[in-house]
């Protein structure tokens, strides 16, 4: 290696080493703002598990509610002798279905198309 080239490589090699140094200078900054970040959301994270947890109970209380409503309005169907229903759109029997009305109107008579009149010889 000649005495020029030599002297470009140590220039170049002390330009990489003061541009590590500045890369190194900033890599503190840019850590702590992850860190920042990263406790932000782990905070976030924390609260929504305890959000999950509080609807789970209500759900599981607002369940047993309903149940027990089903159980009151089972017994209160039994001493007035009809079958609860399920769901409010359950089909059981022929009584259950849409009444036809009595006078029904017969099929209408399919109509015979209208033929198209002939053009006037007199208009162009």
């Amino acid at each position: 290696m000649d005495p020029t080239s030599a002297a470009e490589a140590r220039e170049r090699v002390a330009k990489w080493i003061e541009e590590t140094r500045q890369i190194f200078g900033l890599l503190p900054e840019l850590i702590a703002g992850d860190h920042h970040a990263g406790a932000a959301a782990q905070k976030e994270v924390d609260k929504l598990h305890k959000d999950i947890e509080d609807l789970k109970r209500e759900n599981h209380l607002l369940r047993l509610e309903k149940d027990e409503i089903a159980q009151a309005m089972g017994q209160i169907a039994a001493k007035l002798g009809i079958t609860p229903r399920r769901s409010p759109f359950e089909r059981s029997g022929p009584a259950d279905q849409p009444r036809q009305p009595d006078h029904a109107r017969p099929p209408e008579s399919p109509r015979v198309a209208e033929q198209p009149k002939a053009a006037d010889p007199a208009k162009p």
